[in-house]
């Protein structure tokens, strides 16, 4: 299949594949990712037969452009990017389902446009999810490690080995800029979002899902449906297909 491309906020290229026929899905990748991963685990197939599928890069991932400014990264741009896909695609309303930094941008598109008949968040939570301390003290490092990559001093810096190898094989400068860019987006609460939503989660989840039973109450207080997968870890969250396709599905039929 050949990538179609729209231009989107500061000129970005954004890279979006279409497949079959049928209610419109959107699916949208996490932080690190690129829109193959839903082939490469089999939800195309799973799907187009019944729905048209749609799959985009998020801007600084796959195909689509790339810049090493952190207001290239702001939550405007992210959510100018989807309604662009749409609009290039002739899709006045969509089913979304976004994992992980995909479903971030998920509760924020839910919040203020009215063409999302539902939306799938895996592996994401409500509230402040870039001002944690841990966070910022991270992306401070990426950014010392970036400079030191650009100044030829990468080799001299204390830093593990294994961080090291990531920053030799990758464009850590990028990292950066947008991880830096997502601390000022705004929280999102679960009261916010304006259509109907699946939460889910998997038992080993992490901080996520410690954070989301947290969550739970108001969550189910906005009429937001919450699920657990016992056993899953992050990535399961999309990798185990069958599992997740029995409480996905259902939900997004509901809703078609």
């Amino acid at each position: 299949m050949t990538t179609q491309f729209i231009t989107s906020e500061n000129d970005f290229q954004i890279a979006y594949d279409v497949y079959g026929a049928g209610p419109a899905l959107l699916l949208v990748h996490g932080f690190s990712n690129s829109r193959t991963m839903w082939r490469d685990d089999g939800w195309i197939d799973h799907f187009q037969s019944d729905y048209t599928v749609v799959t985009m890069d998020v801007r600084g991932c796959g195909e689509s452009t790339a810049t090493h400014e952190p207001t290239d990264y702001s939550q405007q741009s992210h959510l100018a990017d989807v309604i662009n896909v749409l609009d290039a695609c002739s899709l006045d309303e969509c089913i979304y389902w976004g994992w992980s930094f995909g479903a971030t941008i998920g509760t924020h598109l839910a919040t203020g446009t009215d063409r999302l008949k539902c939306a799938v968040i895996a592996g994401t939570y409500f509230g402040p999810l870039f001002s944690v301390e841990r966070w910022r003290n991270d992306t401070r490092q990426i950014g010392e490690i970036a400079k030191a990559k650009r100044e030829g001093r990468l080799g001299e810096i204390d830093i593990p080995e294994r961080r090291r190898a990531f920053a030799e094989s990758n464009d850590i400068a990028l990292l950066w800029a947008r991880r830096y860019a997502v601390e000022s987006w705004p929280a999102v609460e679960a009261a916010d979002l304006q259509c109907p939503a699946l939460i889910y989660t998997g038992s080993e989840d992490g901080q996520i899902v410690e954070t989301l039973q947290r969550q739970r109450s108001a969550i189910e207080s906005a009429g937001l449906k919450f699920h657990i997968f016992d056993g899953l870890d992050h990535r399961q969250l999309v990798s185990e297909r069958d599992v997740v396709a029995s409480v996905v599905e259902p939900f997004v039929q509901k809703h078609i």
